[in-house]
């Protein structure tokens, strides 16, 4: 579109969206779907028909989500029943009716290792080959739990080793997309899987993604029984939550400690959670809060006063130590005269939500993210390229709409979280990662090493590019390397850092990209746009 004469013409950059694109915590980033990072060029929506005459544009939407239908569902057992039958034909219409090879990528995680065991459940004599991203870090290493799953449904599997050639792979998603990489990090180890899935004669690459968002976890009811300061229900649910405790691990000796005890603890931890996010942290109104709880559930106020003071300690010395950091690395103009708009009216998930109650809309977010979507794109152009099919099976209609009318507290079970996927999953899935509670963090040194590797190939796309500095602030960019390089933070400190030093080089790269590439090669100038 760039190349055509007409367009270019009257077309140049969307600095709002490169707004976005360098901004953490930016609305527009969370709500924007139909921009692009050129003036006169919008996407339709995704779910939506855009009808264009001589006279008018009319877009509306066109799918539907109507979780009534599955009303007559009404016992746990319906329920398993139901999202068994429908994750089974999700997982099944990804999957061609032929010979070839199924791919899958494989991380160890419930999503992607239900999505491989589904799809040998369904294919028991088709050739399956599962691919496994190997993490460099001991925290976020799921090599055992992914090769626990091959073994079980008898899979090729595949190690695939994060490769080192992160620029190429960048400049590669550039050309692409002929926009910036939407990714947090290297798109690097997505090339790398999807090329060996193509190598290895797979036409289809299977994937969890949205696993997440799509099925939920019901570990909303705490929050909620907080909220509504029904303490009775807030027990309960924190009771069954203490044997999937995630903070156990910082207690050395919690295997020996008393039920009581460990309750204590994860009601201590809980209660600061919530008093720390309140809306509301003025001190009348946590006294107030702090107040209204029952004897029992009331920890000393030197309890909480300890908190404090360590969080306080942590804040300051967190301060001091990435004193630099910015929400975002544009220029000091830019962000002035671009920062400031109204993203809300665009909202792509209040879009699809449609009549459906308010109380679905954080469900929609979770769902139909402008990222969400941006990545499902970009695995398609990236699948087109290699010859592969990359298929998200949990990003289903029928699957979401089901989730939708699932109670939460169905969804928590015995306190483990989205108890009914695990349930619906017997049989199929391997117990080693069906009842695992545990996750791996993405927060490790894969991502440092992966950022510091890309920005040492990319200097010359910054330092040698004078026109990136007309919307990046060099100093502030500057200090987010300071802050990366600084052994003395720990990784999961310099989540936000690592993400404006990738996008930073990302928006580098697409900038040379189209001064190359665009018709009007003026328009990297057009700053007024």
């Amino acid at each position: 579109m760039i190349r055509n004469e007409e367009v270019s013409r009257h077309n140049g950059i969307h600095v709002g969206k490169i707004v976005s694109h360098c901004s953490s915590y930016h609305p527009g980033f969370i709500h924007d779907a139909s921009s692009t990072f050129f003036s006169s060029i919008q996407s339709v929506l995704p779910g939506h028909i855009l009808t264009v005459d001589a006279i008018s544009c009319d877009l509306r939407r066109y799918v539907n989500f109507k979780p009534e239908k599955w009303s007559h569902l009404k016992t746990p057992g319906d329920y398993t029943e139901a999202l068994r039958s429908k994750f089974s034909r999700a997982v099944g219409q990804c999957i061609p009716n032929t010979l070839e090879n199924i791919g899958s990528h494989l991380s160890g995680g419930l999503d992607s290792s239900s999505v491989s065991s589904m799809a040998r459940h369904l294919w028991s004599e088709r050739a399956l080959h599962t691919f496994h991203i190997v993490s460099q870090s001991r925290s976020s290493n799921e090599t055992a739990y992914a090769e626990a799953v091959a073994g079980s449904i008898g899979s090729f599997h595949h190690l695939v080793y994060p490769p080192s050639n992160d620029l190429e792979a960048l400049e590669l998603s550039t050309q692409l997309y002929g926009q910036p990489e939407a990714n947090f990090l290297s798109p690097a180890s997505n090339l790398e899987t999807i090329s060996s899935a193509a190598q290895h004669g797979c036409r289809i690459l299977l994937n969890g993604f949205g696993g997440d968002s799509v099925i939920g976890s019901g570990s909303e009811l705490v929050v909620q029984a907080f909220d509504a300061q029904d303490w009775k229900n807030y027990e309960e649910l924190l009771k069954k939550r203490v044997k999937y405790f995630a903070l156990a691990d910082q207690y050395p000796d919690w295997n020996s400690l008393s039920d009581s005890k460990k309750f204590e603890l994860v009601l201590q931890n809980s209660l600061y959670r919530r008093f720390s996010t309140s809306r509301d942290r003025s001190p009348k109104a946590l006294f107030r809060l702090y107040q209204s709880l029952p004897g029992n559930l009331k920890p000393s106020p030197s309890y909480f006063l300890n908190r404090y003071i360590k969080s306080l300690i942590f804040r300051v010395r967190h301060r001091i130590n990435t004193r630099n950091s910015q929400a975002s690395i544009l220029h000091p103009e830019i962000e002035d005269l671009y920062g400031r708009q109204d993203y809300l009216s665009t909202s792509f998930p209040t879009a699809l939500r449609g009549d459906l109650p308010a109380s679905y809309q954080e469900l929609f977010q979770d769902v139909f993210h402008p990222h969400v979507i941006k990545t499902q794109e970009e695995f398609f152009i990236l699948g087109n390229h290699y010859g592969v099919s990359c298929r998200s099976p949990f990003m289903d209609h029928e699957l979401f709409e089901l989730n939708l009318s699932i109670p939460d507290i169905i969804k928590f079970g015995d306190g483990i979280g989205r108890a009914h996927l695990r349930e619906a999953m017997k049989g199929i899935l391997t117990d080693k990662v069906r009842l695992r509670h545990t996750k791996a963090t993405l927060s490790s040194s894969d991502g440092h090493n992966m950022t510091i590797r890309l920005y040492d190939q990319a200097k010359h796309y910054l330092f040698d590019n004078q026109e990136v500095w007309q919307y990046l602030d060099r100093q502030k960019f500057g200090e987010q390397i300071k802050i990366a390089l600084n052994s003395r933070i720990p990784h999961w400190q310099k989540t936000n850092v690592y993400f404006l030093i990738t996008r930073g080089i990302s928006f580098a790269v697409w900038l040379d990209w189209l001064k190359k590439h665009s018709m009007n090669a003026s328009s990297t100038q057009m700053l007024s746009e």
